[in-house]
């Protein structure tokens, strides 16, 4: 699986951006007074759509420092259960209002998105697509603002991810999938990329195959042998909760043996997709719940399953803050602050010219284990080593051979500029 992933990742970074043929005139006024943004000319623009199939959810407002730019963006993925909420909760909320000063005072732009939600508590009707409409709905926020970033004063290679509950599980899947740009798409939108610099995820649900809660997150969560069951949870939440969240259920049991659905978990299992390519997170769940009935959907044994499953697939640079757990190695750290700097540092090469033709260098050896050489220089390049995952590992302005004796093993991209063009070559470390 994850050499599938950095197949797909880096088959995009290597893909020449030319899809942006149309563009967009979102109306920019002053930012409310209430934000108190200590800018110098800090602007917004509201319902910005980025789909028409449901235009009253499909849209996000977007925050700036002012309209120079281009900016670094946070987009910010609203929680509710997939069944409320909206990108309008910036306005009401004290603590996402302070998050944006934040941003913006730090040269961080914000964009809070919509989706369309299931159906609320006690409808009438259920939902025959379920919650991958919500996920989905999100990915393409993200990949529409990055084929119109020259109009929303974006940079779109650094983009970062924070939500809660709901919010930040989309984070999560969106951070830990292989990356769903199609290339070939007729839609300009969709070739864009969905890889992102860094994930912040507050009461994060680990993972949205709910079958997974009962055969991990909670098992033995007494320490007794006791697990909590698809059944209580069922009981707890409601069958029809438990059926639109997935297109339409015949039972509890409809998971384990229909095909589809099987396919489905799989689709929406952030546990099943992490692996080392992925960028940074930042845990954070202050449930103090302590039996799961408590608060099933934000439990602190979500974040210790996504923890372990990180530390296990080798993600760089993970932080939790799990106080009921007793784990924090964040060092003061704030997830705000986190996510500016994975933002300072990450140089994900979406957009790369073709003015040079891979035959003008030549790398060897290529599988390397400590000195990579770089055969036709002139003299005027300098040169970006960055991971497959987008992070900045090393920068030079000259030279004939690179020392990668301290990289992990993996896949990069050396990134050769002349001045006037620049190549991406990739190379394996051993």
């Amino acid at each position: 699986m994850n050499m599938l992933k950095i197949s797909s990742v880096l088959a995009l970074l290597l893909f020449v951006h030319l899809s942006i043929v149309a563009q967009i005139s979102p109306q920019f006024a002053p930012i409310p007074s209430n934000f108190n943004i200590n800018s110098a000319n800090p602007v917004y623009a509201l319902d910005i759509q980025y789909d028409n199939i449901d235009t009253a959810k499909q849209a996000f407002h977007i925050f700036l420092p002012d309209t120079t730019g281009p900016h670094p963006l946070v987009i910010y993925i609203h929680g509710g259960g997939f069944r409320a909420g909206s990108r309008d909760n910036i306005f009401a909320d004290p603590q996402l209002q302070l998050s944006a000063k934040y941003f913006l005072e730090n040269n961080v732009a914000l964009a809070t998105i919509g989706y369309r939600l299931l159906p609320p508590q006690g409808a009438n009707y259920t939902d025959s697509i379920g919650v991958i409409k919500c996920l989905e709905d999100s990915k393409r926020a993200l990949q529409f603002i990055r084929n119109y970033a020259s109009d929303l004063y974006i940079e779109p290679s650094n983009v970062a991810l924070k939500g809660g509950s709901a919010g930040s599980g989309t984070g999560l899947w969106l951070a830990t999938r292989p990356d769903m740009a199609d290339p070939n798409s007729p839609d300009p939108v969709l070739q864009q990329s969905t890889r992102v610099c860094g994930a912040y995820i507050r009461g994060s649900q680990s993972t949205y195959d709910l079958y997974k809660w009962e055969s991990q997150v909670f098992q033995d969560f007494d320490g007794m042998g006791t697990n909590y069951t698809v059944d209580s949870l069922v009981q707890l939440l409601g069958f029809d909760r438990f059926s639109d969240f997935y297109g339409g259920l015949d039972s509890n049991y409809h998971l384990l043996y229909d095909p589809v659905l099987i396919q489905y978990r799989q689709d929406v299992d952030m546990l099943y997709h992490m692996s080392s390519d992925d960028p940074s997170l930042y845990i954070h769940h202050p449930s103090p719940a302590v039996h799961p009935s408590e608060d099933p959907l934000h439990h602190s044994l979500h974040g210790v399953e996504i923890y372990d499953a990180a530390l296990n697939a080798s993600i760089p640079g993970v932080l939790v803050d799990i106080q009921m757990q007793g784990m924090n190695n964040t060092q003061g750290e704030t997830g705000d602050e986190f996510l500016v700097r994975m933002l300072s540092s990450c140089a994900l090469p979406l957009s790369l010219d073709e003015d040079l033709n891979p035959g003008d260098y030549t790398l060897y050896p290529n599988p390397v284990q400590t000195h990579l050489n770089i055969k036709g220089l002139t003299g005027d390049e300098t040169f970006s080593v960055v991971s497959s995952s987008g992070k900045l590992i090393h920068q030079r302005v000259r030279y004939d051979d690179l020392e990668v004796s301290r990289f992990s093993s993996g896949m990069y991209l050396l990134i050769i500029d002349n001045g006037h063009a620049r190549k991406a070559i990739r190379f394996v470390k051993e």
